[in-house]
């Protein structure tokens, strides 16, 4: 066949690829579309309805609870929940009026929570996050109980003195102990000569002691309470409980001086 027979049947060939080409391309685009906006699609209904997830905290609570809880306590669900609530997107929980909810279930050790997959993300790294902290959580816990131990044993050496003079073991407060209320107070000096008095605990920032006081002027004061202690503007006493109930309480600067208080009968 001679050159001039073939040429007609170059340019319809070429079309016909290039045409092929478009539609293979076409259809590529238009799979590729489709499964992008179907994963888009998906992502934004996942980060719009809540969906549960089913979390396994147990080891996760007992890593970071106070080393010298028994290893028979029920586990504290409810501290785990209240600190996801308030770091992980708070405004999304049911409590401000989101769509985001947790139930825990004890017996199985478990957390399902109910929530977006923004939360769920957000709460798996918390997760993450603390289990990475045990380590240096339960070395803290063990530093704060050494210290709490050496703090008691300067209180009971500093109570010991009292302790034998009213022939009364006496044990040192914690910090959370509830005094409100009122106090009839025995001042018990060197000289024997013991005085008496009342103490109305307002609150637990805020008493009163009458005129006669030696130690505290009349009036509303402030005062603090931790372990083993009790700071009132400005002056430190050694705190601690006998078997009644009564509060001792010896200057730090006078171990020779106690004051005594007992709950009034009202």
């Amino acid at each position: 066949m001679s050159v001039l027979n073939r040429r007609p049947f170059r340019y319809p060939i070429a079309f016909l690829l290039f045409a092929c080409l478009c539609v293979a391309g076409f259809f590529a685009g238009y799979r590729t579309g489709f499964s992008s906006g179907y994963s888009s699609g998906r992502a934004k209904y996942q980060s719009e309805e809540p969906y549960p997830v089913v979390y396994q905290v147990g080891d996760l609570i007992r890593a970071t609870r106070d080393a010298g809880v028994s290893p028979d306590t029920p586990l504290d669900f409810s501290t785990l929940m209240r600190v996801t609530q308030s770091m992980v997107f708070p405004a999304e929980w049911e409590q401000l009026g989101g769509n985001c909810s947790m139930a825990s279930f004890p017996s199985l050790e478990l957390l399902v929570i109910d929530a977006t997959s923004g939360v769920h993300a957000r709460t798996k790294e918390l997760f993450e996050d603390m289990d990475s902290l045990k380590p240096a959580i339960a070395e803290i816990e063990q530093e704060r109980l050494q210290l709490k131990r050496m703090q008691q044993e300067q209180v009971s050496k500093a109570l010991e003195p009292v302790s034998k003079r009213l022939g009364e073991t006496l044990v040192p407060i914690d910090g959370d102990v509830e005094i409100t209320g009122k106090w009839d107070v025995k001042i018990v000096t060197p000289d024997g000569k013991p005085a008496t008095n009342q103490y109305t605990f307002i609150d637990q920032e805020n008493f009163e002691a009458e005129s006669s006081d030696p130690f505290f002027k009349s009036g509303k004061q402030w005062f603090s309470v931790s372990d083993g202690a009790m700071v009132a503007i400005g002056a430190g006493f050694h705190a601690a409980m006998n078997s009644d109930d009564a509060l001792i309480l010896v200057p730090t600067n006078d171990p020779t001086t106690y004051l005594r208080l007992t709950r009034t009968n009202n």
